[in-house]
């Protein structure tokens, strides 16, 4: 009788311990990967990051959506967002959609400018062609609490700029290159 009661004790308590090693393995908070350092052993990963954040805001055929290309855009997604810059990327999105979906990028090199900043030397490709020459100069950033490099809001307002070079004179652009950044910069 003591045995069996012995050998159901051990059953339960490791039956119970099966249990809290289940559940506290799915309670445990879940770490979000980091974004690589443009520094030391992770520079090459951040090159790649940046130019996978420069495809996708201007692959036009891959993303074409305004939804698909703010992850990728300083101000326009988490961790801090301007609901005016935001504004002007979708109205300008909108607007360009035809020629957005030509357009793609060749970029060319990243140079790391700090450990979370790099400037970016890229080429618009137009219907399958580089357009040499055509792309102002670029820049990604690695916001402080971001998992992920994304395409500065200058070098966003300046290719803005091509098409409408207003969006410089007035507007979240305006501040920001004023500012360093819009008005309306807010914690998402």
């Amino acid at each position: 009788m003591r045995r069996r009661a012995g050998v159901l004790l051990i059953a339960t308590l490791t039956a119970g311990a099966l249990v809290v090693g289940i559940a506290g393995e799915s309670g445990a908070a879940v770490k979000k990967a980091k974004a690589p350092l443009c520094k030391g052993k992770t520079k090459k990963k951040a090159a790649k990051a940046i130019e996978d954040a420069y495809f996708h805001f201007l692959d036009g055929a891959s993303n074409p959506t305004a939804d698909d290309k703010k992850p990728y855009i300083q101000f326009m997604s988490p961790p801090f967002e301007s609901a005016a810059l935001i504004a002007a990327f979708e109205a300008s999105t909108e607007a360009n959609a035809a020629a957005a979906s030509t357009t793609s990028v060749q970029v060319n090199e990243v140079k790391c400018t700090g450990k979370k900043t790099a400037d970016v030397a890229y080429d618009l490709v137009l219907g399958g062609e580089p357009a040499p020459g055509l792309a102002p100069p670029g820049s990604a950033v690695l916001e402080k609490g971001s998992t992920q490099w994304k395409v500065s809001a200058e070098a966003f307002c300046n290719l803005t700029a091509l098409g409408t070079p207003a969006v410089l004179e007035s507007g979240p652009c305006s501040e920001l290159l004023l500012e360093g950044e819009p008005a309306d910069v807010a914690p998402a």
